[in-house]
């Protein structure tokens, strides 16, 4: 008895022991989950170059996409596949009535083989609409590709302007430091009062707050970008210099391209080609479809064998393919109106983008021109004026203030050019061209 006891003892340790075992290998660094070492291929630092080869190689959300395609190219398998063949067996056996008393129990037997024949084109007609699906589905993948493509690099360049931004605030961080130091040692000579030590403290906190924002904004970004791309684990920094991709702001020359590349635009044109080919299946759909009848016959007792051919075909009479016809119409009329919707939106978007862009980089050009380049003077300038006793704390602390502000006014100009710039280059179809040239 105690034996047994004791034996459950050790039996219960050993079941602790590999539980906590088991814990401690899930909590340790190398229990990842399928979604972190999924991660581990990624680059903490990342370019627009590198980001945007990412988007293309390994988001899922862009695999996501491409799916579309696979399923249109398995409509041209299947529209590519002849009609199956169909095989009949019947018997027939006595069942009633005189019976012939020179045989055994007369029966008849039956196998008919039934061919259909796609004599009036149907099957050249449903491959060719099926590979015009698949060129629309291609157009509409490589649509939502840039519409990826624009989002991610607008998160990219917010996020770098936000790396910025913390870059900012830390300089200015440091300045007030410098600034606190000198004010305490003013005070300790007895040249600066209290209330100028805790203008000068409070003034640094609120900084350090605005700081920790800053972070946490850059934060939320980053979690935006990994779950646009599919990753939501994944916490890039922005590697790159902020400054306008260089788009150019020629409306006529841009929508030249637009008619040419913008995907929306080569979508729409595809399906108007594919409601073309759509309305030919129709047509051919129209014709019934003939089957060829081959079989034989035989009997029992005394034995017997007859073949049989024939040919069968329904008659046209009520269902003349009058909806399929009518429903092909109706596609081709819609495809083209969106088609000139499409153009026509289209141009007056890219007219709009051309125009935002022309204005933002003209108040840009002037505010770098009037305001951004005289900074260090004014900077060098306050100092002189507080050391000199020419001005107090509250004038050098508006100084510092105000430098800090219009840097922080030069990245906000700078993503908004950018941003302009993506929708012009949305607009013309540039998205997938400009990569050659980004960095």
């Amino acid at each position: 008895m105690n034996k047994h006891y004791l034996k459950i003892e050790i039996n219960r340790a050993s079941v602790t022991k590999s539980a906590i075992l088991m814990i401690l290998l899930l909590g340790s660094p190398l229990a990842f989950s399928e979604e972190q070492a999924k991660n581990q291929d990624l680059p903490n630092v990342v370019s627009i170059r590198q980001l945007l080869q990412i988007v293309r190689e390994k988001s899922p959300r862009y695999a996501v996409a491409r799916t579309q395609i696979e399923a249109a190219q398995a409509e041209v398998v299947a529209a590519d596949v002849l009609p199956n063949p169909k095989v009949s067996y019947g018997r027939y056996d006595q069942a009633g009535g005189r019976r012939n008393t020179q045989f055994d129990g007369p029966s008849q037997q039956n196998i008919t083989v039934e061919v259909p024949l796609l004599l009036a084109g149907q099957r050249g007609a449903r491959k060719e609409s099926a590979e015009r699906r698949v060129e629309v589905a291609e157009a509409d993948v490589e649509t939502q590709y840039n519409r990826l493509i624009r989002e991610t690099w607008r998160l990219f360049a917010q996020l770098l302007a936000g790396q910025r931004r913390v870059a900012v605030l830390e300089d200015a961080n440091r300045e007030l430091e410098r600034l606190q130091s000198l004010i305490i040692g003013k005070e300790n000579a007895g040249t600066a009062s209290r209330y100028d030590v805790m203008r000068i403290n409070q003034e640094t906190q609120s900084l350090k707050t605005r700081l920790e924002s800053a972070h946490t904004d850059n934060a939320g970004v980053v979690g935006e970008l990994g779950v646009l791309l599919g990753f939501p684990n994944w916490k890039p920094q922005a590697k790159g210099i902020l400054a306008p991709i260089g788009v150019s702001a020629d409306l006529n020359a841009l929508w030249m391209q637009a008619e040419q590349n913008n995907p929306e635009l080569v979508s729409a044109r595809r399906e108007t080609i594919a409601a073309d080919s759509g309305l030919e299946r129709a047509r051919r759909e129209r014709w019934p479809v003939p089957s060829l009848l081959f079989g034989t016959a035989f009997t029992d007792q005394p034995y017997g064998n007859t073949t049989f051919a024939g040919v069968s075909v329904d008659l046209p009479i009520f269902d003349r393919g009058q909806g399929g016809m009518a429903r092909a119409s109706a596609e081709k009329h819609a495809s083209v109106l969106k088609r000139e919707l499409l153009l026509a939106s289209t141009k007056q978007e890219l007219e709009r983008a051309v125009d935002v862009l022309s204005n933002r980089r003209k108040t840009l050009s002037k505010f770098e021109h009037s305001v951004l380049d005289p900074l260090p003077t004014l900077k060098q300038m306050a100092e002189d004026a507080y050391r000199l006793g020419q001005t107090g704390l509250l004038e050098l602390l508006d100084s510092s203030r105000s430098r800090t502000e219009i840097k922080l006014n030069h990245l906000e100009l700078l993503v908004a050019e950018i941003e302009a710039e993506l929708d012009a280059m949305m607009a013309s179809g540039q998205l997938v061209w400009i990569l050659e040239k980004s960095d």
